[in-house]
């Protein structure tokens, strides 16, 4: 199954009241409410959905997670950090992009980004990296038929990309007590909250669509 997973978790949040106010409080821009929905983990470019699972307020954005990976502080990741700065925040991409960004008490303590090549590293590896390095990722013979193809830099760096996409899955057992990938199907029928910034499908250029959806 491809999977599009793009999504920010913020743990033991409680009640927290969901809506227009909370997103533009965390950084978000020009986005309407448009209702109640279906929740999408994986959205379009330009929509935003809110849900609260069991005390853990889950945002869905496909360009939240550039806002975590910039080499400065942006705006949106102090308004999160301002806003939640005792909370455990998990941001995952599996998809369009591969990464995990995590924070803990208003501090980053890992950020990896893979997909070709390893595109950032940053802060510790975590203990679900630890234990998937230890399994094996790519059969032996696969390994044999890639290194017949590839350099073996290239090589390191498919195993460095499914470290990374392991890694991600693991993660959402932080939430959910169970990898995602392992849910039931009426499990994903979670309902949420719809928000959408319509001047994104007016914009041709991508990196614009992925900034204009947040404060700068």
């Amino acid at each position: 199954m491809g999977w599009n997973i793009t999504a920010t978790f913020i743990k033991n949040i409680g009640g927290i009241e969901m809506n227009l106010e909370l997103l533009e409080s965390l950084g978000f821009r020009g986005f309407e409410f448009i209702g109640e929905a279906d929740f999408n983990i994986g959205p379009e470019i330009g929509e935003t959905y809110i849900t609260n699972y069991n005390g853990t307020l889950i945002i869905a954005n496909a360009d939240l997670c550039w806002q975590f990976a910039k080499p400065k502080q942006s705006q949106t990741e102090n308004r999160f950090l301002e806003k939640f700065p005792n909370s455990e925040i998990i941001q995952i991409s599996i998809g369009h992009g591969l990464s995990y960004c995590i924070f803990q008490n208003g501090e980053k303590l890992r950020l990896r980004e893979a997909g070709d090549e390893i595109y950032q590293d940053f802060g510790n590896p975590l203990p679900e990296e630890i234990i998937a390095r230890t399994q094996e990722l790519i059969s032996k013979e696969n390994l044999d038929e890639m290194r017949e193809d590839l350099t073996e830099e290239e090589v390191q760096n498919q195993i460095e990309s499914e470290v990374t996409y392991e890694t991600a899955f693991e993660l959402t057992k932080r939430i959910f007590g169970k990898r995602y990938d392992e849910f039931e199907l009426s499990e994903y029928k979670m309902r949420g909250l719809k928000f959408v910034n319509e001047s994104v499908a007016m914009e041709m250029d991508y990196g614009k669509k992925a900034e204009m959806q947040f404060a700068q």
